[in-house]
């Protein structure tokens, strides 16, 4: 008996051929293995023919199916396991064990399986084909119901702490910028750098809450990608420009090369991966050193690698690494900042493009991290264009400036709650215009045009709606008094970030009229700090803490524009909108959803009245609402 398997589950014992165990023995690629002791494993073990049916089943085998050894023997793998699967299911008709079982292909993963009773349970699954008995198999599984619902529970409880800290150390962040902005008067040296301190400390913690929660949306599938044509160069640029700040810190050089390479990605996800490659490398890179970027188009794709002469890897760690809260060394987080989350969000980001990520020990010194991405992901079907951007949602058209600053400015007003669209002849400006945008950012010199003739073009084009038209100049233009074709605003190159941020809130701000503003939000300390950002902006601001409050201050403020925090005390920001649309007056009031929660597709529509925008706690800081805000008040005054 010892040179086959035992013959097939088959008699009158209710349980498992027990009669076999004594002489029958099961060959492994090690040496023979009892039956007995099959018998005492707590995973399930069934051995099966060339055609893919039961031969063999231990007790936990039959245990976890619900079944005796009479109802298993001849079966096949698809009717022992997806058998009594929901007809809608795909394994119900299509069983890929089935395929494997018949091929004698080795396999693992995890899947569910249906019992003959029509219950379920989550079940993690090996199968091997036995070298020694040609056309037979093993298939070994075990339920792992427990640890998924254990895994599922931790998800929850790190997602719902993450959550509920986003709006306290909003209100942190808040007050702390108001601080150093000098709004409340001058510090003294040592309050300034106590205020420092609190700064860098509170910027590190939302770092960490946000890592945590970008890797659960995106491991999820609830944060999809938005794929369209980039230019990966102008992304390492752009990383770079992002970095530079840091890496003159460290007294470390940046370098890249001047290879081009066109492919269909998503751009923000991208230059995510190549912050946080850029950030590790400069973090462990020695002073004076330098790191360097480059690209390599091969046939299907293209292969990117950042390369440093830090202190390296060790070989047993290059895997590893990519793990959730994994260091080189455990001081690391401590020495060197971060959460030990990167590189996971990195390799998570990179196969949603159907890409790899890896690193590599240098030959003398540092590291060298790569990553392939296909030049298009094969299942992409659609591709973005112009038509897809909707207008009137904080919309500005950038039109014009400069290869190297586009990327910049671009980054810098969508990180700041705005939609760009790119043009970069008179023809696409002129296209784009007609949608009227919210603001049109103007370079002096476009297309073999200056920005001055362009501007009547431009006029003509919405002569009642008046889209706010800013130039980006060297110099500051003479004013035409009196000719209607004043820019309604200038700045000046090269371009800084708070010059546009200030200009666009400025010509967005509409007639000398106060505005209202109304701000819901349970949290105290955080509407208190809203209200301060606005105090000079020619607004008022009235708040409200709770549902019952704020249909009492509606009649009475009647406010231009909604500030909405999702969780109240008596209901929730749901309640608050399906309040709104009730009242044909209120129905397309512009809303900013100002929420430490994420948000579905779907919970976005039911939150959807007029002009509507989706802001993160700790993403976006309540000083980075202004822009926006006003942005949708001009929305408001049109309408």
């Amino acid at each position: 008996m010892k040179d086959r398997l035992p013959d097939p589950v088959m008699g009158n014992n209710p349980t498992c051929c027990s009669t076999m165990s004594d002489s029958a023995q099961l060959l492994t690629d090690a040496a023979p293995l009892p039956l007995q002791l099959l018998d005492a494993l707590a995973d399930g073990v069934c051995a099966l023919d060339a055609q893919g049916k039961l031969i063999y089943a231990n007790p936990e085998a039959l245990r976890l199916l619900g079944l005796n050894a009479q109802q298993a023997a001849g079966k096949s793998l698809h009717q022992l396991l997806h058998g009594s699967a929901p007809a809608d299911l795909p394994c119900a008709d299509d069983c890929s064990l089935r395929q494997l079982a018949i091929s004698q292909k080795s396999a693992s993963g995890e899947t569910t399986f249906f019992r003959h009773d029509h219950s379920c349970f989550p079940a993690e699954f090996t199968l091997r084909p036995v070298e020694q008995r040609i056309g037979c198999s093993v298939f070994s599984f075990r339920d792992i119901g427990q640890r998924t619902a254990v895994n599922r529970l931790k998800d929850e409880f790190v997602s719902t702490v993450s959550h509920e800290l986003r709006t306290p150390l909003t209100s942190i962040r808040g007050a702390l910028g108001l601080l150093s902005s000098g709004m409340l008067g001058p510090l003294s040296d040592k309050a300034a750098n106590l205020l420092r301190i609190a700064l860098s400390n509170s910027e590190r913690l939302v770092r960490l809450i946000n890592d945590i929660l970008d890797l659960e949306r995106i491991q999820s599938g609830r944060q999809p990608l938005a794929f369209r044509t980039v230019q990966l160069a102008d992304l390492v640029h752009q990383a770079i420009d992002g970095m530079i700040p840091m890496a003159d810190a460290a007294h470390v050089k940046l370098l890249h090369d001047a290879t081009e390479v066109e492919l269909v990605a998503d751009p923000d996800r991208l230059l995510q991966v190549l912050t946080n490659l850029l950030s590790n490398a400069i973090k462990f890179s020695p002073p004076e050193s330098s790191i360097s970027v480059m690209l390599r188009p091969g046939v299907t794709g293209v292969t990117l690698s950042v390369i440093d002469n830090g202190r390296g890897i060790p070989a047993d760690k290059l895997e590893a690494i990519f793990g959730r809260f994994q260091q080189v060394h455990q001081s690391d987080s401590r020495k060197k900042g971060g959460s030990g989350l990167g590189l996971a969000i990195c390799r998570t980001i990179v196969e949603q493009h159907a890409g790899r990520i890896w690193a590599e020990r240098n030959l003398v010194q540092g590291s060298t991290f790569r990553v392939y991405l296909p030049y298009r992901p094969p299942t992409l079907d659609a591709e973005l264009d112009l038509s897809a951007v909707e207008p009137g949602q904080g919309t500005v058209l950038l039109a014009g400036a400069s290869d190297e600053s586009r990327p910049r400015i671009i980054t810098m007003l969508t990180r700041h709650g705005y939609k760009v669209i790119e043009a970069s002849t008179v023809s696409q400006t002129l296209d784009a215009a007609r949608r009227i945008p919210q603001a049109i950012l103007l370079d002096t010199s476009l297309d073999g045009m200056n920005g001055w003739q362009i501007l009547p073009l431009l006029r003509e084009l919405d002569p009642d709606a008046r889209t706010p038209v800013v130039l980006l100049s060297v110099d500051k233009p003479l004013e035409d008094a009196g000719s209607g074709l004043e820019p309604d605003g200038w700045i000046s190159k090269p371009v800084a970030e708070d010059a546009v941020l200030n200009e666009l809130a400025r010509v967005l701000c509409g007639p000398s009229e106060q505005v209202r503003i109304l701000v819901v939000e349970d949290d105290q300390d955080l509407a208190g700090i809203i209200r301060e950002v606005f105090a000079r902006d020619r607004i008022q601001v009235e708040l409200a803490h709770s549902y019952e409050e704020t249909l009492e201050v509606f009649p009475r403020f009647e406010p231009h524009l909604l500030v909405l925090d999702i969780g109240l005390p008596d209901g929730d920001g749901f309640n608050v909108v399906d309040w709104l649309r009730r009242h044909e007056d209120l129905e397309r009031l512009p809303l900013v959803v100002y929420s430490g929660r994420t948000l579905s597709a779907s919970q976005r529509r039911q939150l959807t009245l007029g002009p509507t925008h989706f802001l993160t706690k700790t993403r976006v800081q309540p000083q980075q609402l202004e822009a926006l805000v006003l942005t949708l008040l001009r929305t408001s005054r049109q309408n």
